[in-house]
């Protein structure tokens, strides 16, 4: 694995060999569907979905054996990544409770409510409420989503379509913090929370059911992008039945990096979109998962519609933790965590 700053020229050169014409990176398709919009973008991440079945090993051991081949991936394409220094190992425990009505009514409408919950030592530490607003099929609502909301984020997901491309989508999303103790059970206690669900036609005394999944999150280092003054952060994530949890349900791979002007960043765009095309085309068949583009990298879309049968979540009981690993201190005596609720 390399671990040297590459100039960006020969970065951006040794990413694009052997990739789609430059007609067919997935940030050309955006600017084609949306030629004055996307100035507001906030974000862009690279999501590919990987398949517990191929990974094998319990998802501590899983997201390690992941991270070896990634590493082994960019050594053997001279690609630069980076792994962190201290603590590249380190993960992040939570749940993560997907609500909607009994009728999918959220869903119908474009949106997703989801709480995350982060555990330290066997507590809860922290959650948070996300709101995300999304059409697939009709992109251009989402800009007009959330319109009153100054702290929602507009961001767009890269992942996997057919024949080895990617395809992009929007989404915006809006987090609020929410107290671990005390988490909403009706519409109208999550509607407290975020107003802007309020404007929906859903009466406010109705239960919504949750559909959860315990989160292990692992952060082990970097991609080197070009055009960027700090490397993109790599997330690699494993779900699993909140119930059981030796076996994962998913995995994930991802990275992303803020888009300060969209229009201006093309070697950024391409470098990633290359380094994500060229790793999805290599582990497709000994780790991805079967019918990717379908879910083009969202773990939320493969939870909710893939056919698994999750029970309603009710509650996390102490029986359910898995052991918490501290993160060692750094060398100035300080402790760094891997993530926050996200």
């Amino acid at each position: 694995m390399k671990v040297s700053l590459l100039p960006a020229s020969a970065l951006l050169m040794l990413l694009t060999w052997n990739v789609s014409a430059e007609s067919d990176f997935a940030y050309k398709k955006q600017i084609d569907r949306h030629p004055e919009a996307l100035e507001i973008i906030e974000a862009r991440e690279m999501k590919l979905l990987l398949d517990p079945n191929k990974v094998g090993y319990s998802p501590e051991i899983g997201l390690h054996k992941i991270w070896d081949k990634v590493k082994a991936f960019a050594e053997s394409n001279n690609l630069t990544i980076q792994e962190k220094p201290y603590n590249f190992d380190g993960l992040t425990y939570s749940t993560k409770v997907y609500y909607d009505t009994v009728d999918k009514q959220l869903a119908k409408q474009g949106y997703l409510v989801r709480i995350t919950t982060k555990y330290l030592q066997g507590q809860p530490a922290s959650s948070a409420l996300t709101v995300k607003y999304l059409d697939r099929n009709h992109p251009e609502r989402v800009f007009g989503a959330m319109l009153d909301e100054e702290d929602a984020a507009l961001e767009e997901n890269v992942g996997p379509a057919h024949n080895y491309q990617l395809d992009t989508y929007l989404e915006k999303s809006l987090k609020v913090d929410a107290d671990p103790s005390s988490l909403p059970s009706t519409f109208g206690e999550f509607a407290e929370l975020a107003p802007l669900l309020s404007e929906l036609s859903i009466a406010h005394d109705i239960e919504l059911i949750g559909t959860g999944v315990y989160s292990i999150r692992m952060k082990p280092g970097y991609v080197v992008l070009p055009g960027l003054p700090f490397p993109s952060g790599i997330s690699m994530e494993a779900w699993l039945p909140i119930d059981s949890g030796e076996q994962a349900l998913i995995y994930d791979f991802s990275f992303g990096y803020p888009t300060g002007d969209y229009y201006d960043m093309e070697s950024t765009h391409i470098a990633a979109e290359s380094f994500m095309q060229k790793l999805y085309q290599h582990v497709d068949t000994t780790l991805g998962l079967k019918d990717n583009p379908k879910w083009r990298g969202s773990k939320a879309s493969f939870l909710r519609n893939s056919g698994l049968e999750i029970p309603p979540f009710k509650n996390l009981k102490a029986s359910d933790l898995r052991f918490y690993k501290a993160p060692k201190p750094l060398p100035d005596g300080t402790v760094a965590f891997n993530d926050d609720p996200s």
